[in-house]
């Protein structure tokens, strides 16, 4: 063992090695293009091992991990390549042996993924918009994961799909994320964009809690207009379970737990966020 640990590494062996290295030096240094670049490296890589994750662990029995194994993955991994962690209050709400649930979260950017691969939970399937299905690896592990796809350009079949989710959540014994303001919100303000209510009907429908996750708001660390892209820590709560038992399934009902869940999320989101940058222009 000693004569093998002694050997000096060879030619090939320093050049393998040497993308990692550079990548670990520049973690703290790197600029916008090139940490752009390395979080889309870091993707492809997790969504390639996630189509083979998606093929291995039904076969172990273990179908409801393929999600969160390949959200840590990538939080690991790209977390450690770009020196940006998370510091997560009320972890304990996100413990699948409570029963399924309703995750939504604030949306903020494509950054968003690496935060939210810091607490996605097991047993938990996503919410996404139909075009990422004809992306390719992430698209199709995706599939394989089996990702809920909402066509939002079609709202009878994004209502139809809700729907048959709703009825996934208690057959499969899974959980459901989704992003309620549908798209990205207002980096440079510490607010949130008006909630569509797919997400609240479908916790109706299906009598499960909602669970709000938010994410402070981080661009100090993020902003693509300003290409500011470096390292640090990004604060998320997980807010108590709000129930939806009892809650009929009319359009002023929904309304007002949507935006009941959206004031609670407001607020913490006021709390946990450091103040915005003045902007530049």
């Amino acid at each position: 063992m000693a004569g093998v640990l002694s050997r000096p590494l060879t030619r090939a062996t320093w050049l393998s090695l040497a993308p990692l290295i550079f990548a670990l030096v520049m973690r703290k240094q790197g600029g916008f293009y090139y940490r752009s670049i390395i979080s889309t490296v870091c993707i492809g890589i997790m969504a390639t091992f996630g189509v083979a994750a998606s093929l291995v662990l039904p076969l172990l029995g273990r179908r409801g991990w393929i999600n969160w194994l390949v959200a840590r993955g990538y939080y690991k991994l790209c977390g450690a390549l770009l020196d940006i962690s998370t510091t997560v209050e009320g972890k304990q709400y996100l413990d699948p042996s409570y029963g399924p649930a309703v995750y939504v979260c604030n949306h903020q950017s494509s950054l968003d993924v690496l935060m939210m691969a810091s607490v996605f939970p097991k047993m938990t399937s996503v919410v996404a918009k139909k075009a990422i299905k004809y992306y390719p690896f992430l698209g199709w592990f995706m599939i394989l994961s089996n990702a809920i796809f909402l066509d939002r350009k079609n709202r009878d079949s994004a209502v139809k799909e809700a729907r048959q989710a709703a009825l996934d959540i208690h057959r499969k014994k899974t959980s459901v994320w989704l992003f309620p303001e549908g798209t990205r919100g207002r980096p440079l303000e510490i607010d949130m964009l008006p909630f569509k209510k797919g997400a609240f009907y479908m916790a109706v429908q299906a009598q499960v809690p909602i669970i709000p996750i938010v994410i402070s708001n981080y661009q100090n660390i993020y902003n693509s207009k300003a290409k500011r892209f470096t390292n640090g820590n990004v604060k998320i709560r997980v807010l108590p379970p709000i129930p939806t038992s009892g809650v009929d399934e009319s359009s002023e009902a929904v309304d007002r737990l949507s935006n009941y869940v959206r004031d609670q999320m407001l607020v913490a989101l006021r709390e946990i966020s450091p103040d915005p940058i003045a902007s530049s222009s």
